[in-house]
Formats: structure tokens, C-alpha cells, sequence
């Protein structure tokens, strides 16, 4: 058949060039399945939430599919199972970003691993249920970038620079939150304390919020324990869909619920400071937690829940807050009359975590009174105010530190936030692998390894709408430390969190 076929000569040509073709063909189709993930994201994103409650797992047979010691692979690649896995032993061998010029931190975890659990054993757990969610992110292997595997970086920047993610508007969730139930089941809040430790050590937060409802929701599932106290705040200028939208999460919750008095924020006046003020006000008659974290609504956790309670314990009622007189911006009271009280004005970040006692002293005693009126002369008062509080120890305030004021990066850290100023920070200096807003490195996918080997309990800044998948994969790794240490073992080296000196130094 063949001979009859060439004996035309314009066959012979329409062979070879069907032939390059079908080569051609070959090598365009073995692309297109590695990007298809990708280049649909945008179109399935609302199909995935839609359809959630049906890739929860549902079943046993389900359930046994999903590996506990494995996070979730690059869309339909083929990789070994050795390539899955994503563990604390691999993150702490590969080499993060370079270090601060002070302040590397420590490597948090311990690295002896534990014994794998049969598939058998998964149920004698009680709250097993509580990890059937499917938190797989679509086109992306969250391990590789996560262990900084740079070929998956550049695909990934490759791809988020010619996709267009669709921000899901504040109006989505008017309908999504008329039924409770079922909004909770869909989008995986665990319900359930996991531990009696957790359950006998509640928290305290308050959010301060203006935009992004999705990446808000996002935060709130992050922390979300139910015998924990929620309270958020939302600025008086924010758009009123968005304002409803809130309210419709929050009354899906008995423990989550929206500041009494809204304050119109305006950055570097008193009003920063007022929001977490207001919500310690309402979280106050809530009784049994027993530290406050206050947080906004662009951060998200390093550690998980049983961490912070395991950490906070050990502090013993030590606050961490940070406290500078070396690199304090002191123009921003000089030309002030003295505070009050025979005070030492104190600069450092807003971000604090401290015990319940500290906050009734700002609620309550005159002394906090009269030195928040002071501050409403200085610019930045948020800078001021509590970290002032926490570095005067003749004020006699529980928590507070007692000796020299100034944080450092060894004995004296401040864990309470991890942020990343670049040059503009003597301390606090890495290269930033996101973009920089004001000074701050609002962080990208390339700053997944640094995050994953941080000491600190949150992180600041990220922007879902900016390299979203770094906010994706670093909710995966929390979700997958959850899950890991119910079942496997907690693993925080909680060692390396007891000889700080403001917590052998606290009043």
C-alpha cells in the first residue's frame, strides 16, 4: 500500500509534512498538560467553592487516600512519593533566603521524626473528622515552592504574571452565609478544640479590617478554635457590602462577632491605636481567655493554635512587646511636655501579644489613662502607647519587662510579629522576593522558605491579589501542621522558647 501511495510525488511531501506536524503536536500537547492547572484558575475558582462540600472527603475509602505526612502535588504530575512529602526535617535542611544582619532567628521545630500512623489508626482519633477537607490549591505544588525548589518558583511567577485571579466580591458572601451550617462545612473551620489543652487555654484577638473580605475569611479560618474570642473591627469608611458581608460571617459564630464602636482610621493619628482599644473593650467580659494578639486583616498565623498556647504557657504571663530606646524615633515627642507618672516614652511596633492582667490595667487604671491622652500629641501613638506601658517597670504592670529596654534578636526577641523592612531596618533585613509598600515587603511566593522556618507567631504583609499563591500555599502549611501534630505528634522545640529574657525578666 505504501509503494502505490509515494509512486505520487506530492504524497511524499504531504507524508514529511504530516509528519512534522504529528511531532510538533506531540510536544505542544506535553506543555499544555503542565500549565492546564493554570491557565483555567480563574474560570474554576467560583466552580471549586461551589463544590467544595463535595471534595471534602466524605467516606473512609476517601479518607485513606490522603496521605498525613504528604501535602498535595502538582497538578495530575507524576512525582515520587518522596517528592510529597513535606515535612519539618526538609524544611529545616534547605537553605532559606539569607539572613537578617541581626536577627536570623531560630529554627523552631525539632528535627527527630516521628513514627508513621497505620491508615487503621486514623479513626481512634475523636476528632478525625475535622481533616477531611481537601485543601489543595489548584496548578501549584505548595511543597516544592515551599522548600524552594526554583523551577516550580519561575513556572509559578510565570504563570500569575498571564492569569488574571478573580477577587471574589464582598456581595458573594450575602448569599454563602444564610445558611451557617452549611458556609462552615463548605469552607472548613475546624469546629471542634482538638485538645483539652487548647480547650483550657483560650485566646483573645482582635482584627482590625477595611478590604479583602476573601483573604479576611481566610485569616479567621487560620485561627479560628471555638473556645477562643473573636473581636473585628471594621473601619467606619469601608464600603457597605463589605461591612455586611463581615456582619454575615461573623453571626455564623457565638465566638466571633463585630466591635461595638467602628472608628474611621486614619494612619499615623490616635486612631490606629483606638480599634484594638475597642476590642479589648468588648472581649473583656468574656472571662476565661488569657492573652490578647492583635492583628489585622493583611497577616496570617506562623504557628499553629496548640503552638501559641504551648509558647504562651511557657511564658508564664511575660508579654511580648517590642521596646526600643537605641533606635526610637524620638522626634515624634520631642517638643511634647514630659509624660505623666515619671513615664520613659518607649518606640516599637503595635503588634503585642500580653495577658489578660495587662489589658485590664489599659481598660481600667488611671495611669494608662493619662498616658494615652498624652500620646494623642505624638504622631504614631500606636508606636508608643503599649510598648511604653510594657518598658516602665516602676508602673508595677503584670507582664511587663523589667529590664533594659530594648529588644534584640538572642536573648531579648520580639516574637509577636515577623516583618520584613529591607534596608530600611538595621535589624529586620532580607531580601524581599514580593514587592515593597512604605518600607515593607509585602511577601511572594519566594519568601515561602523564610516563612516556613520562622520563630515568630504571625507575619506582615500579604495581599491575595498579589502572588495569591503565597498566601494559598502558607494557609496549606498551616492547615498540614494541624493535622500532623493530631496525629502525629507535636513537634514545636519549645525548649528554645523558654530561656528569653522577658519572660525570666517579667513583673
Amino acid at each position: 500500500m505504501y509503494t502505490v501511495i509515494c509512486r505520487r510525488r506530492y504524497n511524499t511531501r504531504f507524508i514529511v509534512t504530516s509528519t512534522i506536524c504529528f511531532i510538533l503536536l506531540l510536544v505542544y500537547s506535553y506543555y499544555h498538560d503542565i500549565d492546564s492547572g493554570i491557565s483555567n484558575i480563574s474560570k474554576i475558582r467560583e466552580t471549586e467553592r461551589r463544590n467544595n462540600a463535595e471534595r471534602t472527603v466524605n467516606n473512609e475509602a476517601h479518607f485513606k487516600n490522603i496521605n498525613i505526612g504528604h501535602t498535595l502535588s502538582l497538578n495530575r504530575q507524576k512525582t515520587t512519593n518522596k517528592s510529597l512529602i513535606i515535612s519539618h526535617e526538609d524544611i529545616a535542611t534547605k537553605k532559606a533566603p539569607r539572613e537578617g544582619v541581626d536577627c536570623p532567628g531560630f529554627y523552631p521545630y525539632q528535627t527527630t521524626k516521628f513514627s508513621e500512623i497505620q491508615m487503621s489508626e486514623y479513626k481512634e482519633f475523636p476528632n478525625w473528622m475535622q481533616f477531611q477537607q481537601n485543601r489543595e490549591e489548584e496548578g501549584v505544588n505548595c511543597n516544592f515552592l515551599i522548600n524552594g525548589n526554583t523551577t516550580e518558583q519561575k513556572r509559578i511567577l510565570k504563570s500569575m504574571r498571564h492569569t488574571k485571579f478573580e477577587v471574589v466580591p464582598p456581595s458573594f458572601y450575602l448569599n454563602r452565609t444564610t445558611d451557617c451550617q452549611q458556609y462552615i462545612n463548605e469552607t472548613g473551620f475546624i469546629t471542634s478544640s482538638l485538645t483539652e489543652e487548647e480547650e483550657n487555654f483560650p485566646l483573645a484577638y482582635s482584627i482590625v479590617v477595611y478590604k479583602h473580605i476573601e483573604q479576611v475569611e481566610r485569616l479567621l479560618r487560620s485561627i479560628y478554635r471555638p473556645q477562643n474570642i473573636y473581636c473585628i473591627h471594621c473601619d467606619k469608611k469601608a464600603d457597605d457590602t463589605f461591612k455586611h458581608a463581615l456582619n454575615g460571617i461573623t453571626s455564623c459564630f457565638d465566638n466571633v462577632f463585630m466591635s461595638t464602636r467602628s472608628i474611621s482610621v486614619i494612619w499615623g493619628t490616635t486612631s490606629v491605636l483606638t480599634p484594638d482599644m475597642e476590642c479589648m473593650k468588648d472581649l473583656w467580659r468574656h472571662k476565661k481567655w488569657k492573652y490578647f494578639i492583635n492583628l489585622t486583616g493583611q497577616e496570617f498565623p506562623l504557628r499553629t493554635n496548640l503552638e501559641l498556647v504551648r509558647i504562651l504557657k511557657t511564658y508564664n504571663g511575660a508579654n511580648n512587646i517590642e521596646g526600643t530606646v537605641k533606635r526610637a524615633d524620638t522626634g515624634r515627642w520631642n517638643g511634647l511636655p514630659p509624660p505623666p507618672h515619671g513615664i520613659r516614652p518607649i518606640h516599637g511596633s503595635v503588634h503585642i501579644i500580653v495577658n489578660r492582667r495587662f489589658v485590664e490595667y489599659i481598660l481600667f487604671n488611671k495611669v494608662a489613662s493619662d498616658l494615652f491622652k498624652w500620646t494623642k500629641n505624638a504622631p504614631h501613638a500606636s508606636e508608643i502607647f503599649f510598648n511604653t506601658l510594657n518598658y516602665n517597670p516602676h508602673l508595677n504592670i503584670s507582664g511587663s519587662y523589667k529590664g533594659v529596654p530594648e529588644t534584640d534578636c538572642k536573648s531579648n526577641p520580639f516574637l509577636t510579629r515577623f516583618k520584613n523592612w529591607g534596608p530600611a531596618s538595621p535589624l529586620f533585613n532580607w531580601p524581599c522576593h514580593g514587592k515593597v509598600i512604605r518600607q515593607i515587603c509585602i511577601f511572594g511566593v519566594g519568601d515561602l522558605p523564610l516563612l516556613s522556618k520562622r520563630p515568630e507567631m504571625f507575619a506582615n504583609k500579604f495581599f491575595l491579589d498579589y502572588q495569591p499563591y503565597t498566601l494559598k500555599c502558607l494557609d496549606q502549611l498551616m492547615f498540614n501542621r494541624t493535622r500532623d501534630e493530631y496525629f502525629k505528634g507535636f513537634k514545636l522545640d519549645i525548649a528554645k522558647y523558654q530561656s528569653l529574657n522577658f519572660i525570666k525578666n517579667a513583673i
